[in-house]
């Protein structure tokens, strides 16, 4: 009676201890290089007065990283208008950077990281060669 009931919560510990192995290994940051860090603006459509659209500029930042062998285009939408990046995201600076599908992390000098939706990615070896 004593193994039928150890062996589910012996099984759900390791099933635990491999999920957290897991999630450890996927937040592995390489060094990367800003190349470009740009504040610009686009424009978000509030409302229509009779058929024109009534809109508002909305700010948002678009940096470059080179990360190994790929380039990436990435763009981050601040929650308010007066938030800035770190002032040492510099064109040129080198960063801790991790990849996910359509985002990538850049990591703050406080350990705490910013995701950026990447818009483009390029090989960095097809620029050079061109």
């Amino acid at each position: 009676m004593l193994r039928r009931s150890v062996l589910p919560v012996l099984g759900v510990v390791l099933a635990l201890a491999l999920v957290s192995s897991l999630h450890a290994v996927g937040k592995t940051y390489s060094t990367g290089t800003l190349t470009d860090v740009q504040q610009k603006s686009k424009d978000r459509v509030d409302l229509y007065l009779v058929n024109t659209p009534v809109t508002t500029p909305v700010p948002y930042f678009e940096v470059t990283v080179e990360l190994g062998e790929m380039r990436y285009v990435a763009n981050y939408t601040p929650r308010h208008a007066e938030e800035e990046l770190p002032e040492a995201w510099k064109a040129g600076a080198a960063v801790q950077a991790r990849v996910e599908k359509h985002f990538i992390y850049l990591k703050r000098q406080d350990g705490s990281e910013l995701q950026f939706v990447i818009a483009r990615k390029t090989s960095v070896s097809k620029q050079s060669s061109q």
